[in-house]
């Protein structure tokens, strides 16, 4: 599946695009950002009171229940639906996660919620890019494209363990597709395994988390390669960034926050990450 993948999408970075693609694709970034900017920020919120496992018997959809034990006997990781979908316009490759905690004592209601939240996001997440896919395809054409030559476009669910103990459990799911960097999206958990709660920065380095994330950033930034750092943009105030919110996974003794793409620099800088320690 992978080799397929990494096929399609070089050859979709060597497909010959109409000049005036460009201005359609430009408007629809700046219009996706705008209405998604908060997502890779999002925390479990209250949802269905129940976890339900469906089976879809569909041709194009199949899923998948794998056991993959990240905290022993007491909670782990699965992969609650995966699927692979191929049209004219679109190759969806789509592998959404949920949280065991079936063997966890107490109240484990919270997974219940998360898990739903889990499977509703980024199943909107995949449908807003097979819309867009669409219509990619339909400017495209309109442009002067051949409808023969198009390339679909790649989508990509996935999700990454960070970090498991005994108490904290750390994980990413993002998606990607390929029509323009800005529609990669990421959501970071760090769940408290007691509680179902969605630990802040704060939780983790105290009262003065702006500055302690502030000061690592700015240091690792002057440490970036000359052209990297050339690509930053003039003037940015990172305290205010910080403030405002970053993405951010637990790692051994640190934290790792995450800045989305067009935060600090160009697009081509990608999602960038940095590393403070905890105190």
């Amino acid at each position: 599946m992978r080799p397929m993948l990494d096929k399609l999408r070089k050859l979709y970075q060597e497909t010959p695009i109409p000049a005036e693609l460009d201005q359609v694709v430009d408007r629809a970034v700046r219009k996706g950002r705008r209405r998604r900017r908060w997502s890779y920020l999002a925390t479990p919120l209250a949802a269905a009171a129940a976890f339900i496992l469906v089976l879809n018997t569909s041709a194009t959809f199949a899923f998948a229940l794998y056991d993959i034990p990240v905290l022993g006997d007491l909670c782990r990781m699965v992969t609650f639906r995966e699927y692979r979908e191929e049209t004219d316009t679109f190759v969806a490759d789509v592998r959404i996660p949920a949280v065991d905690v079936s063997d966890l004592p107490g109240d484990t209601s919270w997974a219940d919620e998360m898990n739903e939240t889990i499977t509703q996001t980024m199943e909107a997440e995949v449908q807003e890019s097979m819309d867009r896919a669409q219509e990619y395809f339909d400017a495209y054409v309109a442009t002067g494209g051949d409808p023969e030559a198009f390339i679909p476009t790649l989508i990509q669910v996935d999700y990454e363990v960070k970090h498991s103990d005994d108490s904290i459990l750390s994980f990413v799911v993002y998606k990607l597709d390929t029509i323009a960097n800005g529609y990669q999206r990421a959501y970071y958990y760090n769940v408290d395994l007691r509680t179902g709660e969605n630990l802040t920065l704060k939780d983790f380095l105290g009262e003065d988390w702006v500055d302690l994330v502030t000061d690592a950033v700015e240091r690792q930034l002057e440490e970036l390669p000359e052209e990297k750092r050339q690509m930053l943009f003039e003037g940015i105030d990172v305290r205010e960034v910080v403030s405002e919110g970053v993405g951010f996974y637990l790692g051994e003794d640190q934290v790792v926050v995450v800045f989305e793409e067009y935060t600090l620099g160009a697009g081509a800088l990608g999602m960038l990450e940095f590393s403070v320690p905890m105190p």
